[in-house]
């Protein structure tokens, strides 16, 4: 192989956010590698029976990858399965909860940008979530997500005057970037009143660990105060509603299976 033929090609390791069918047999999919970033990728014929890649490219599978780069698009040489997180995708609830991490990495991320913290950070919580963790890790991926990409919230001080918070219910204020003392509050924008206990929840998640956070014991009126909160101030980053926040709020809604 010749130096120029050589520097064409690169290898990755990356998980597959999303997939977009193109004619009748190509498909191009969304990746997020931590050395790459978010970036989008064409494998040629990969929609065929006989494709080699078929089964290494599925959304929420981490491949080691080789690519070559294209005019346009880069184009699929190799993949080959690191983790294919069959339990995560054949549970519904695993799977709307995976599917959210990967749409909030995909909107929050820039194309070609690094972040091997938020590319571990993901990897993270596909590991738990396939080791049956309970649904509010997610809550722990938002806000270390949220962190990871430069939107960290503020919840030691105010927001908005820097002061010390008192220790009672608070508001959230995602325009003002976090937590706002009472007579900031006229100041800060809308804002979603949390808890004491939701403000130690949130803290808490900061510091800990993952699997400390899983194995964090919430009632469910707790879970979805933190969850309501979370939610506001993604969406307020992101300046819009994810598609699949819909999807697992109806997931939560469907009656419990045995």
């Amino acid at each position: 192989m010749t130096l120029s033929a050589r520097a064409r090609v690169y290898k990755t390791d990356g998980v597959i956010i999303r997939r977009r069918n193109l004619g009748e047999a190509d498909s191009i999919f969304t990746v997020f590698s931590g050395d790459q970033g978010k970036f989008d990728a064409i494998a040629r014929g990969v929609r065929k029976a006989r494709s080699h890649m078929r089964g290494h490219l599925e959304p929420l599978t981490r491949s080691s990858l080789m690519l070559a780069h294209g005019r346009t698009l880069d184009v699929f040489t190799q993949a080959q399965t690191i983790h294919a997180y069959r339990a995560v995708r054949e549970d519904l609830d695993r799977t709307a909860s995976a599917l959210y991490c990967a749409e909030l990495v995909d909107q929050i991320s820039a194309e070609r940008v690094p972040n091997p913290e938020l590319f571990a950070l993901f990897v993270s919580i596909l590991d738990a979530l396939e080791g049956s963790a309970p649904a509010h890790v997610v809550q722990y991926f938002e806000l270390r997500l949220l962190a990871a990409s430069g939107y960290e919230i503020q919840l030691d001080r105010c927001a908005v005057c820097d002061g010390r918070l008192a220790e009672e219910e608070t508001v959230l204020s995602p325009a003002a970037g976090g937590l706002v003392c009472r007579g900031c509050r006229p100041a800060a924008g809308q804002g979603r009143i949390i808890s004491v206990r939701g403000i130690k929840v949130l803290r808490f998640a900061r510091g800990a660990t993952l699997e400390a956070f899983a194995g964090l014991r919430m009632d469910a009126g707790l879970a979805r105060e933190v969850q309501a909160a979370l939610s506001s101030v993604v969406v307020h980053t992101l300046e819009r509603e994810l598609n699949t926040e819909r999807h697992l709020a109806d997931v939560a809604r469907l009656p419990a299976r045995d």
